[in-house]
């Protein structure tokens, strides 16, 4: 995710009273009574904590489950990759069918549903800037958005970056 749209999007889920624990790892789950208990310790080691929470919302990485599945007997090479999960199913079809596959991933759109989304196509700002691409940012506020503000739902903004030969 672009390093500015995510600093400001953990900000707003932040004032919406959400908590971030990175580079922590639950180690236990007790949902017996009301609620959730979790207890989490550093990813590398250390004190264990308790948190208590109505609902406990998780971010992990996805990994294929394609073990036994005997792809490799019929030439089909796997890898570790399991993201744009719709793209990806049309390269492999594709692929089987003897035709040439290919996912361009910045060309598909990535969305983190919650409350405010975040959307995405392309390179980040941050990838753009190693590639040493000259570019333009352009940035337009939701809070000088009409509709936005009818809804009295002004946080956020939209960003897009372009390059400079354009």
């Amino acid at each position: 995710m672009d390093g500015e749209v995510r600093k400001q999007f953990q900000r707003i889920l932040e004032k919406q009273k959400m908590k971030f624990m990175v580079k922590t790892k639950v180690v236990g789950v007790d949902t017996s009574g009301d609620g959730v208990k979790l207890t989490v310790e550093s990813a590398s080691g250390g004190d264990q904590t308790t948190l208590e929470a109505d609902v406990a919302p998780v971010s992990s990485g996805r990994t294929p489950f394609t073990a036994g599945l005997g792809l490799d007997k019929i030439g089909v090479e796997t890898d570790k990759g399991a993201h744009k999960a719709e793209e990806d199913g049309v390269a492999c079809v594709e692929f089987i069918a003897g035709k040439h596959a290919h996912v361009d991933y910045d060309k598909v759109p990535g969305v983190v549903y919650t409350h405010p989304e975040v959307a995405s196509v392309g390179r980040t700002e941050e990838q753009v800037k190693a590639l040493g691409v000259e570019y333009f940012v352009g940035k337009f506020p939701f809070l000088a958005n009409s509709r936005a503000k009818a809804i009295d739902d002004v946080e956020g903004l939209v960003k897009i970056k372009r390059p400079a030969k354009y």
